[in-house]
């Protein structure tokens, strides 16, 4: 190793004490011989879920930092548990963070089963949180106390005096002490004690020394831009070196948790998608470690020109144009709004749309917008019946529809479907736009638009949408994990392109899964930190067979506690099926064409919408026959 190799590291190692200094100890909280407090950090468990690093009130968390490939650490197992054991009846939590950067979630999982982990895992492959709490080796413990203050930090024990050296005759027991000492309300011996063990990997794909110029902006430009521009729907533009620096530590934060950019489907699970928006692990690597190195600019001559982002129709001239019909007009403040316009379309014939793309009028206020396709004018009603242009609309129109028009979210590109499919939209039918709008702080108006593309090809399949639904779900107050489960039995051959999961604001993650007749599970998609706001339609980028007998499958948990920020209802009561607010939904939507199905030959006909409308009525039956029953069970018991 050169000199300025050992420079260059020890410069780092110390770059990186003085930042994670400031990154425990927030403001004029440090003050000499108080212990470091753990600010803002978060970490997902193996499920995808936030793990709380904060224990109960007058309790610990243990925070384990260990690694599969290091010895000394995997002898450490049984040590955990005779410890867990030991504080079985107290408050304490055991948090265990695998740092191996090149192991598969299910490899996490084997270890943790063969080695019979005692601590809920989660991952670190980036070193992020080690970094960020001050972990350098494995094994390595962090107490923790309720206030999130780091008590002790260190080894778990005398049990190893060196890698690969074992004490003859160990007495030390620094973790247990550490353990007691807190939980009792009293001073822990020593704050620290020097971890023996394995260094923490590097992280993958780390670039050396990133600057703004050479790497950042690029990775900005690409995925971030287009929402982070002046009048656009984030709250900041990052088009400057200087508006990325006084960000870079946020930055830093919101790709390290995948908050940003908004793509909420798991990496870790399902097929691969068209217009993935998740960043690279090594672009994400590279963000970090700029921002760890105090954001440098690097030269300017590297810098790439900014992209340009044009407001015309990004497919040409549209064959439809349809208008919302009025400059909507949005408060300064107050709760969002859901609004529904309904559209005439006007068509004298039958049309098949094979791309759509949304002109959203106002990006500062807009959030997301959908569309669906009437053909029994019951919309129409609605409107008229509802002051003000269009409708209130939650969950959806709240009627029946014969199709969609997808969809727009913040980065979503327009793209058309493969040639040979398309979208009915039939003679006279109306388009309802529901348009999800937030308040920006001054009033705002929004005339959001949305072109349609006609086929110019003969189109052989049409996509249609099923579901997977259990509108039996019920959930139960102050329950944070409840469980429901939809499925729906695949009728006819079928070729599914698409996967819309759909829960309302007390969902916490969703899953969803096509077991093959073969007995073969395909995983579609995974949202692990469902948030409502960002709802998206995945597209496979290759479609998959479903043959008749297949059974779509979907799990979702639910949190109906008062702990929930998201829950509509205070305090939290009985929530079951319904479009409203406060109602809930688990639906697993799948976009589907007929297997061999080509509508240019003599006879052919769309018998799916004739399948799925059957489906649908035998649904909404039982349904009405099911609340018959539980009303007449309820009258039997006097009301109750």
């Amino acid at each position: 190793m050169s000199m300025k190799t050992v420079v260059d590291t020890k410069a780092r190692r110390l770059a990186l004490a003085v930042l994670t200094l400031f990154l425990l100890v927030p403001g004029d909280a440090a003050r000499a011989g108080e212990p470091k407090v753990l600010g803002e950090a978060t970490i997902r468990g193996l499920d995808g879920r936030p793990i709380e690093l904060t224990p109960p009130a007058g309790g610990a968390s243990v925070v384990v930092f260990y690694s599969s490939e290091c010895p000394i650490s995997n002898a450490y197992s049984p040590t955990f548990e005779t410890l867990k054991a030991r504080f079985a009846a107290r408050p304490v939590k055991w948090i265990g963070i695998c740092v191996d950067p090149d192991l598969t979630d299910a490899e996490v999982r084997a270890h943790a089963r063969d080695f019979k982990l005692v601590f809920a895992v989660a991952r670190d492959r980036r070193g992020a949180f080690a970094r960020k709490i001050g972990a350098t080796m494995t094994p390595e413990v962090f107490v923790l106390d309720d206030r999130r203050r780091i008590r002790y930090y260190g080894r778990i024990d005398d049990q190893f005096a060196a890698r690969g050296v074992r004490n003859a005759a160990p007495t030390g027991a620094d973790l247990r002490d550490a353990i007691a000492a807190v939980l009792d309300g009293k001073p822990v011996a020593a704050e620290h004690v020097p971890a023996v063990g394995c260094p923490i990997p590097e992280p993958p794909g780390t670039v050396a020394h990133p600057t703004y110029s050479r790497e950042v902006a690029p990775i900005l430009q690409k995925n971030c831009q287009e929402c982070h521009r002046r009048g656009q729907v984030a709250p900041f533009a990052l088009e400057t070196y200087e508006q990325a620096r006084k960000r870079a530590s946020d930055i830093a934060s919101v790709v390290e948790d995948r908050r940003m950019p908004p793509w909420k489907a798991s990496p870790h699970y399902g097929v691969r998608f068209r217009g993935d928006r998740s960043l690279a692990e090594k672009d994400i690597a590279t963000l970090v470690a700029w921002a760890e190195s105090g954001a440098p600019e690097g030269d300017r001559g590297t810098l790439p020109p900014n992209p340009k982002f044009t407001d015309d129709w990004a497919l040409g001239t549209p064959d439809l144009v349809l208008d919302i019909g009025t400059d909507f007009q949005v408060p300064a403040s107050g709760d969002d709004i859901y609004r529904c316009f309904v559209v005439p379309t006007n068509l004298s014939e039958d049309r098949y749309v094979t791309a759509i793309e949304y002109r959203v009028g106002n990006r500062r206020v807009v959030h997301h917008i959908l569309a669906y396709v009437d053909v029994s004018g019951e919309a129409r009603k609605r409107d008229a019946a509802d002051p003000g242009p269009g409708f209130s609309c939650f969950a959806g129109p709240g009627e029946p529809i014969h199709g969609d028009l997808g969809g727009w979210a913040p980065g979503i590109e327009p793209s058309p479907l493969p040639e040979g499919i398309g979208r009915s939209l039939p003679k006279g039918s109306d388009v309802i736009i529901q348009v999800h709008y937030h308040a920006s702080g001054k009033p705002e108006t929004d005339r959001t638009r949305i072109g349609l593309h006609f086929a110019r090809k003969p189109v052989r399949q049409i996509l249609h949408w099923a579901a997977a639904l259990n509108p039996r779900l019920e959930l139960p107050p102050e329950q944070s994990n409840v469980e429901i489960k939809a499925a729906w039995k695949v009728p006819v051959d079928l070729v599914a392109h698409a996967v819309t999961p759909h829960m309302h604001l007390l969902g916490r993650d969703m899953e969803m899964s096509v077991t093959l007749p073969n007995g073969h599970v395909q995983e579609l998609v995974k949202i692990d930190d469902w948030d409502f706001n960002w709802q998206y339609s995945y597209f496979f980028q290759k479609p998959i067979d479903l043959p008749k007998g297949s059974v779509l499958n979907v799990v979702a948990h639910y949190d109906n506690s008062s702990s929930n920020p998201r829950n509509p209802n205070h305090p939290p009561k009985t929530v079951k099926w319904g479009e409203a607010t406060t109602d809930e939904m688990c639906i697993g939507f799948i976009a589907v064409t007929k297997k061999g199905q080509d509508l240019t030959r003599p006879g052919e006909k769309d018998d799916l919408l004739e399948i799925f409308a059957e489906e649908r009525a035998q649904l909404k039956r039982a349904m009405k026959e099911a609340h018959e029953r539980d009303e007449k069970a309820r009258a039997a018991r006097g009301g109750k």
